[in-house]
């Protein structure tokens, strides 16, 4: 009998990317209503960790806004890990901050980090649709450097972003290719302030 897995995330860092993703309201290029902010209280952190496993959290993702991991978000995203798991909770930590380097994945590696997010979103021919300001093949280098690192590898897309079916098995297949420890689906739900004028997938 398989067990669920329970995972939440917080948003350690929102808003003013730089990045175009059309799906995203994290990005300046769109007029998202959303809370800005560079880094979230330590202590908050510590207390949304502690609250989710008392709730049956098993994995925990801490989720930087942005292009990709620079040093600063490095330290900072170490020191959550350190903290949390001085804790003692249990959390299986998971990192989402974007394109990163194998130095740089390893230094979260040796931090307490766990796994690292970071997905494929759709096919490599469809992707220039949905994001004009880094290419897909930096996004399967990055999943690349994550296993090299010995970290799990978290890495799905995005259904409903007006793509074919045929993009959604060259996704699957790529993301196949890889043999991410999880894989989420995710399916677009329409944003006004957002580009993609698709209509949203029902089950």
């Amino acid at each position: 009998m398989q067990e669920i897995f329970l995972c939440s995330i917080s948003n350690v860092r929102s808003g003013d990317c730089k990045e175009d993703c059309a799906y995203c309201t994290q990005s300046s290029h769109h007029q998202g209503a959303i809370k800005r902010y560079k880094f979230k209280d330590e202590k908050v952190v510590l207390q949304e960790a502690r609250a989710l496993r008392e709730l049956g959290t098993l994995g925990f993702c801490l989720v930087t806004s942005g292009r990709e991991l620079d040093d600063e978000k490095c330290e900072y995203i170490a020191k959550l890990a350190k903290a949390i798991n001085k804790e003692e909770l249990g959390l299986h930590l998971i990192a989402c901050c974007g394109r990163a380097d194998l130095e740089q994945l390893e230094f979260l590696r040796d931090a307490g980090i766990h796994s690292y997010n970071h997905n494929l979103e759709t096919s490599q021919n469809f992707f220039p649709n949905i994001c004009s300001t880094h290419t897909w093949e930096e996004r399967f280098i990055t999943c690349e450097n994550t296993l090299r690192a010995g970290l799990g590898l978290c890495s799905g897309g995005i259904f409903g972003l007006n793509e074919s079916w045929e993009d959604r098995i060259e996704m699957l297949r790529a993301l196949a290719s890889l043999s991410p420890h999880t894989t989420p689906i995710n399916f677009f739900i329409k944003n006004p302030v957002l580009p993609i004028d698709a209509e949203t997938l029902s089950a």
